[in-house]
């Protein structure tokens, strides 16, 4: 036999140019249009993991069934190039064809909804059936193109051009990844991105239609089936191994993504930082394999990936209370550079996520050519299928169960187990070498000595949010006023005790306080969402709107956070009032704050549900008197969706035509055109407001009510109402006259020109993480602009809701905190401008109050 022959059976043909450029394209494709649809299906179906769940599993499922079904009876027959660019053509009709379907579903999702009775088991199914029907045509055709292509190329035996075709899609589904995340969503939005992903579908059938024309000729010998490397029995136990490690990829990943996103941030940028890496790793290990995929084809090549599977996952436990110190370390060297900041998380995750990843990706094909039973084509689409149909069970069992059960590392400790069993199963499916059998055992006693001596959690540590630059240097600051020595981050957080801590279902939630128990905060993903010491915003975000809305009114609050929102709103009036919170954990954790008899969630008048605040408002029966918004900052993903010109219509939908609306917004950490970006969206569906800003907390509050409709005096003076303005250290509920700034046209002139940020073109949600870090690392100026922009007249314009306060109120409150952060020669020009207007008596007043406090504190400093 010749070696020409001998060649042609063991090593298929190069990937040609053509195919390499067919596959990228459309693995770029396909990760373009996950996101694109998975962010379309928040808005349809909420944020909520079990949503989330849904679309992941659909779209996987739809990969596995198109891998297996389709693939395997499109990969026989001739012109495979022909059929390929089919294939790609439909995938783009489908592909654009999905976003209007998802838009134009939102009656049927919204019927569903209220027959279901809301979110629960019944409407979680309801969502399975709705989706598989939108997902699984598109994802299936997504699926076929594998086997088909593997099959233009590999007749026979599965070898260089299945694990080198895996590479290039997986390498294609990184550029989409990090050009979605970084470019294409930020700059053209979700609908115009679907194009572009389309354009991609599109150039890659032309290509393969255009180049791909001759079948390759190989010799017979190759064009028929491959005799099988394992029996029935032992294919069987393989399929079932392979399928496990599938499960445990799934769950490595989403362990991967919770931790990351406390050490990183949960921005948008972030995740596709992390998925990034380890779509990497799938095709830096899927191209290495390539060329020795012949040589190694055993079950024993099989465990030896598996326990280094086993040893990398553990390996990162071990770093992990060292990244908060590194995360410190990185911001500080980075400055303002959002671009040095992203190539030091990058090169942070690399290590950890990556070289598990290279495992799995090499593991792919070697299992496909392991399970090898017939023509290559379809071999691949049903080895693509068993390992995607694991995804999908890791995926589920593990957002649902697992990471609240286990937390990050004992998530990563299963895995891993099971990595371990799969290598040692696959030892016993056929009998192996001396050598790769004493090379699994080494690499298991490895792994199994890295689990024994894994640190433990510290949910302080871990929960520090070092990425974010204010908390950095507040910590730099404490650690070095302390004139401690060592980690910085470990040092801090030995401060701080534990009061609670959750791996929730959708973020991981801590309580804690320092070690005297003066202060108390959540913090969720590794930000604090809620403290003791900012009382000021929680309180008057519940008093405000509810003075200025009718008494008793039908309250609905987005976001529980310590729940002190809500127990002012319910003492300023609220009536009947529903909570909508995404995350179970928070709920818990809100009770620590809370003496006994004063957790709203107590007070017969309120409802919680724990559900997308979004979805209640969309698909929710009844309407509202009050709605009040105080979501976590708009740079963590997801997020800005509670701040969408879209989100504001579905308020306005629910919202009583004599209700109150107030949204939260901050001042810090935002740029001038990301916060003049916000207000324009709420001011684009109500244009008429009143704006107030809480200079000691650098907030603002918006709220939009009807005409005529004024704070009530008399309710902001109740005792129930001046209770809750003692936690906040508000004397007066005077004080309150202060934070008013302006109202309507004022408000219309100050965003004139600003973008909006809408669903189809989230603007905030990709620059507020950019703002973080430009803005966080100095002072933010909002507040000097505002004030520029309004005036801060001691008497404000007619119109506003201060006009039935008595007007001594309003002139001594406002006046008396100007002073206060007023140079002498401006305090001097308050008090004349009080004296002109005839007010000497208030300025005289001013006057005599601030001696005494100043004589008091004389009094009250020791002698030295």
């Amino acid at each position: 036999m010749t070696r020409a022959v001998i060649q042609a059976r063991t090593s298929p043909p190069a990937i040609p140019l053509w195919a390499a450029v067919c596959f990228t394209l459309s693995g770029a494709a396909g990760l373009l249009y996950e996101v694109v649809w998975s962010k379309q299906l928040t808005y349809l179906l909420g944020g909520s993991l079990q949503a989330v769940a849904t679309v992941v599993a659909a779209f996987l499922g739809g990969l596995a069934l198109g891998a297996h079904v389709l693939g395997g009876r499109w990969a026989s027959g001739s012109q495979l190039s022909l059929r390929y660019a089919r294939i790609e053509l439909a995938v783009a009709a489908l592909g654009v064809a999905v976003l209007p379907i998802l838009r134009a579903s939102d009656p049927v999702v919204g019927a569903l909804y209220r027959a279901c009775g809301g979110e629960g088991p019944a409407f979680a199914l309801a969502r399975v059936v709705l989706l598989t029907l939108v997902l699984v045509p598109p994802a299936a055709l997504m699926g076929a193109t594998l086997p088909v292509l593997v099959a233009r190329f590999e007749r026979g035996r599965l070898g260089a051009s299945l694990a080198g075709l895996y590479a290039l899609n997986t390498l294609g589904a990184v550029a989409g990844s990090l050009a979605g995340g970084f470019v294409l969503l930020p700059v053209l939005g979700l609908l115009s991105s679907t194009f572009v992903a389309a354009a991609l579908n599109v150039s890659a059938a032309l290509v393969a239609w255009r180049w791909g024309g001759g079948e390759t000729q190989a010799a017979p010998a190759a064009r028929t089936s491959p005799q099988a490397i394992l029996s029935d029995p032992r294919h069987t136990a393989f399929s079932v191994l392979v399928g496990v490690s599938g499960f445990a990829a799934l769950a490595m990943q989403l362990a991967w993504v919770r931790l990351y996103g406390l050490v990183l941030g949960s921005s948008v940028y972030s995740f596709s930082a992390v998925l990034g890496v380890y779509l990497l790793g799938l095709a830096l290990g899927s191209a290495l394999i390539a060329r020795a995929l012949e040589r190694v084809a055993q079950p024993a090549a099989y465990a030896v990936l598996q326990a280094l599977l086993a040893c990398t996952a553990l390996a990162g436990p071990h770093v992990f209370p060292s990244l908060p110190r590194a995360m410190l370390e990185l911001g500080e060297r980075s400055g303002t550079s959002w671009p040095a900041l992203m190539r030091g998380e990058l090169l942070m995750v690399l290590p950890w996520v990556g070289l598990p990843c290279v495992c799995l990706g090499a593991a792919f094909p070697l299992a496909a050519r392991l399970l090898q039973r017939g023509d290559g084509g379809a071999a691949a689409g049903s080895a693509y299928a068993i390992n995607t149909l694991g995804t999908i069970a890791g995926s589920l069992a593990t957002g649902f169960f697992l990471l609240p059960a286990l937390g990050v590392n004992g998530v990563l400790a299963l895995a891993a187990a099971l990595c371990a069993a799969v290598a040692l199963g696959s030892l016993g499916v056929a009998p192996p070498r001396t050598a790769p059998a004493a090379a699994t055992l080494t690499l298991l006693a490895g792994a199994a000595v890295l689990a024994w001596s894994t640190p433990a959690w510290d949910p302080v540590l871990m929960s520090l949010g070092t990425y974010r630059p204010n908390s950095a240097i507040h910590l730099r600051q404490g650690f070095d006023a302390a004139g401690a020595t060592g980690d910085p981050a470990v040092v801090m957080a030995a401060a701080q005790k534990t009061l609670f801590y959750r791996e929730g279902i959708n973020a991981s939630v801590l309580v804690a306080s320092d070690l005297q128990g003066r202060g108390r905060w959540m913090r969720v993903g590794g930000k604090i969402d809620a403290s003791t010491g900012d009382m000021l915003t929680q309180v008057m975000l519940g008093v405000l709107p509810a003075a200025m809305a009718d008494s008793g009114a039908r309250t609905l609050i987005v976001g529980h956070g310590s729940g002190f929102t809500a127990a002012a709103a319910l003492a300023a009036g609220a009536g009947k009032t529903d909570i909508a919170e995404l995350e179970p954990a928070v709920v818990e954790g809100s009770r620590l704050f809370h003496t006994a008899g004063s957790d709203p969630l107590d007070d017969p008048r309120v409802t919680l549900h724990l559900e997308d605040a979004r979805t209640r408002l969309a698909h929710g029966g009844g309407a509202y008197q009050l709605i009040i918004s105080e979501p976590t900052n708009p740079w963590i993903a997801g997020v800005n969706n509670l701040f969408t010109v879209d989100f504001y219509r579905l308020v306005r939908k629910r919202l009583a035509s004599d209700g109150v609306f107030c949204q939260w917004i901050q001042m810090y950490e935002l740029s001038p055109e990301t916060f003049r970006s916000m207000l324009a969206s709420f001011l684009n569906v109500f244009p008429d407001v009143h704006l107030f800003c809480l200079w000691r907390q650098s907030d603002v509050l918006v709220i939009a009510a009807p005409p005529g409709r004024a704070l009530s005096y008399a309710r902001l003076h109740s005792s129930a109402v001046l209770a809750q303005l003692r936690p906040a250290r508000m004397s007066s509920p005077d004080e309150i006259a202060d934070f008013y700034l302006g109202s309507g046209a004022a408000v219309r002139a100050f965003v004139q020109g600003a973008a909006l940020d809408t669903d189809d073109l989230p603007f905030v949600e990709y620059q507020a993480p950019r703002d973080l870090i430009a803005i966080g690392r100095g002072t933010s100026d909002l507040g000097d602009r505002l004030a520029a922009a309004f005036g801060r007249p001691l008497q404000p314009a007619a119109g506003g809701p201060l006009d039935a306060w008595p007007a001594g109120a309003v002139l001594t409150a406002r006046a008396r905190s100007q002073i206060l952060t007023a140079d002498a020669d401006g305090a001097m020009r308050i008090f004349a401008q009080l004296r002109a207007m005839g007010a000497g008596d208030i300025a005289d007043a001013v006057d005599r109050g601030f001696r005494a406090q100043a004589a008091a504190q004389a009094a009250a400093t020791p002698k030295q």
